[in-house]
């Protein structure tokens, strides 16, 4: 999800890039769909507007990649369809 450092021991810092084996565009998907989530899912974007009080936003974009995919492989794993039929405790 993240770019990869570039670097080499102390010395040498390049910029962070994404790997040449990457499937960009599947990136490029999961990216919209992070953003799209913030916008409309509820409890992404108060979790968002959390972590933009502290974090910058591409941090803040980047967690919420990992928590849809997350979600993804939750749903794999049981076999369901995503449903939001829980209440938050207070």
């Amino acid at each position: 999800m993240i770019p990869f450092d570039h670097d080499s021991g102390t010395s040498v810092k390049g910029r962070k890039r994404v790997s040449h084996l990457a499937n960009k565009e599947l990136k490029q998907e999961l990216n919209q769909a992070a953003k799209t989530a913030i916008i409309y899912d509820n409890e992404l974007r108060e979790y968002a507007e959390n972590k933009l009080k502290v974090k910058c936003y591409g941090i803040v974009l980047n967690n919420v990649k990992f928590k849809l995919i997350l979600r993804m492989f939750s749903m794999v794993k049981r076999g369901e369809l995503f449903v939001e039929n829980y209440k938050k405790s207070a």
